[in-house]
C-alpha cells in the first residue's frame, strides 16, 4: 500500500498554508487517490497499474497547488470578515432595535416618534415641553443610555476575533450605519414618488430625523467603543 500522504505531501511541498491547513489538504486529497487506488484494484488492476490511475487525477500538481492556495486564502478572508465585522455588527444593530422596542413595552413616556398632540414639536417629549412638564425619562432617552453599552458589546465581540480597530469601529456603530441607509433610501424612494415625503418624515424634519437616528444613537455608540477600546488597551499593557 503506497504512503499516499507523503506522495501527496511531497507534491504539494510549496503549499503556502498554515501548517493545519496543509495537513487537512493532505489528509484529504490522499484519502480521494486512495479511494481511485482501492477501486482500481478491487478491479484488477495490478499495484502499479492502480497507482497510476490514481494519480492521473491530477494533471498538473503545480496549477493544484495554486488553486488550493486562492480557494483557502479566499475562504479564511471571508471566515475572518464575518467573525470580525458581520456577526458583531449583527448582535449591535439586532441589540439596539430590541431595546427600543423593550422600553417602548416597558410604558416609559413616548419619546420623540411616540404619539403628542398635533401641535407640539419633535423634540417636546426629547427635552421637555414647557406646558406639560419635562420628559427627559422616556423611551428614547432610556435607550441613548443603553447604546454605549451596545456599542462595546460589538467592540468587544470584534476584538476577540481579531478585529482590527476599523473592524472595531464598525461593529460598535454599525446601527447607526444601518438606521443612515435606511433613512437615505426611504427618503430618496419617498422623494422620487412626488408625494408621501410629508408623511414619511413626520413628525421631524429630514435633518431632525438623521440627528435622532443616527447622529446622536452614533455618538453613544461611538463613546462605548472608545471606552471599551480604551479599556481593554489599557488591560492588554498592564497584562503583558
Amino acid at each position: 500500500m503506497p504512503d499516499w500522504e507523503k506522495l501527496v505531501s511531497d507534491r504539494l511541498a510549496q503549499l503556502a498554508l498554515e501548517e493545519r491547513e496543509r495537513q487537512e489538504v493532505i489528509a484529504e486529497l490522499a484519502g480521494h487517490l486512495e479511494e481511485i487506488y482501492e477501486g482500481s484494484r478491487g478491479k484488477g488492476a495490478s499495484h502499479d497499474e492502480a497507482i497510476r490511475r490514481a494519480l492521473q487525477q491530477v494533471d498538473d500538481w503545480k496549477k493544484l497547488r495554486q488553486e488550493i492556495y486562492v480557494a483557502r486564502t479566499k475562504e479564511n478572508a471571508m471566515n475572518a470578515r464575518t467573525s470580525r465585522v458581520w456577526v458583531p455588527s449583527f448582535v449591535t444593530l439586532v441589540a439596539s432595535v430590541i431595546t427600543l422596542v423593550g422600553f417602548a413595552l416597558l410604558g416609559l413616556k413616548p419619546g420623540p416618534f411616540g404619539s403628542r398632540p398635533s401641535h407640539e414639536i419633535w423634540w417636546g417629549h426629547l427635552i421637555g415641553g414647557i406646558t406639560n412638564g419635562p420628559h427627559m425619562v422616556n423611551e428614547y432617552t432610556v435607550w441613548l443610555m443603553a447604546l454605549p453599552v451596545i456599542g462595546a458589546v460589538g467592540a468587544g465581540l470584534s476584538r476577540r476575533a481579531g478585529g482590527t480597530l476599523r473592524d472595531i469601529v464598525i461593529s460598535g456603530i454599525f446601527p447607526a450605519l444601518a438606521w443612515l441607509t435606511i433613512i437615505t433610501v426611504v427618503l430618496s424612494f419617498a422623494a422620487s414618488l412626488g408625494h408621501g415625503l410629508e408623511a414619511v418624515i413626520a413628525p421631524a424634519h429630514p435633518v431632525g430625523l438623521i440627528a435622532l437616528l443616527v447622529l446622536i444613537p452614533g455618538a453613544c455608540l461611538v463613546l462605548g467603543v472608545l471606552v471599551y477600546h480604551a479599556a481593554a488597551t489599557r488591560w492588554s499593557k498592564s497584562a503583558a
